[in-house]
């Protein structure tokens, strides 16, 4: 039986402004860590460590975070109008599938937005998942979109049915997108020509054309989102 992809049981930290403001601090000093070429993993347990955070709330902050490197600008949505793309499948759906599962969904230092859904290699279709494709699908076409590969992690279980119900739902709509498992998924986004529909900062770091298609989705199709701010609006207070 598919279940949401909704909350996780320890996710009421996220509505405690108070948290949230903690949270904030804590990706503004992770950032600055970052961004000066500290370790990874020491530089989050060091943030973490010192503001206590759960599992859960440093998995955000890692998300949320930015190393500093320079992105060229995202594209606008008009000028995705008579464009190819080239999706990063599991990395715009599953953020979707939050989203329109009521789960958390993370606005983070460079206003992208990620899910905390930590998946590893192993993927189950939810509840969401036909009203994800679906949303992508027709606003495919509405933006009258060139064509837009969707492209799904081949080791990643259920892929190829993921890849197939792309490919209905492209048909049944009429939409021009259709999709295919791959190896090195993030290599062929950020080396395909097309404009990259992620939100993955390996891939937007790569200098590549990119278009946050979750975040323009989420803000103007599923107002009942549980959006989390973690970029602080005063702006990071580190130097």
């Amino acid at each position: 039986m598919r279940k949401h992809r909704g909350l996780a049981p320890e996710d009421h930290s996220f509505f405690d402004p108070q948290r949230v403001a903690l949270l904030q601090k804590a990706v503004c000093d992770l950032s600055w860590l970052l961004s000066r070429g500290y370790p990874s993993k020491a530089s989050l347990k060091l943030v973490g460590n010192h503001y206590q955070l759960t599992e859960r709330e440093r998995l955000a902050i890692t998300h949320a975070a930015n190393d500093g490197s320079p992105r060229r600008s995202p594209e606008t949505v008009d000028s995705l109008r008579g464009k190819s793309l080239c999706i990063d499948g599991f990395n715009l759906l599953i953020t979707l599938e939050a989203a329109l599962g009521g789960g958390i969904v993370l606005r983070g230092m460079d206003g992208c937005y990620r899910d905390i859904a930590n998946i590893h290699g192993s993927y189950s279709l939810r509840i969401e998942t036909q009203e994800a494709v679906e949303l992508v699908g027709k606003t495919i076409k509405t933006l009258k979109v060139k064509e837009a590969l969707w492209l799904f992690d081949r080791p990643v279980s259920n892929s190829g049915r993921l890849a197939k119900l792309v490919n209905d739902t492209a048909k049944k709509l009429g939409s021009p997108m259709h999709a295919k498992t791959a190896d090195q998924v993030d290599t062929k986004v950020k080396t395909c020509g097309c404009i990259a529909v992620t939100a993955d900062s390996v891939i937007l770091n790569s200098g590549t054309e990119w278009f946050d298609l979750a975040a323009w989705l989420i803000e103007h199709k599923i107002p009942n989102a549980n959006i989390v701010n973690l970029k602080d609006e005063n702006g990071c207070k580190t130097d």
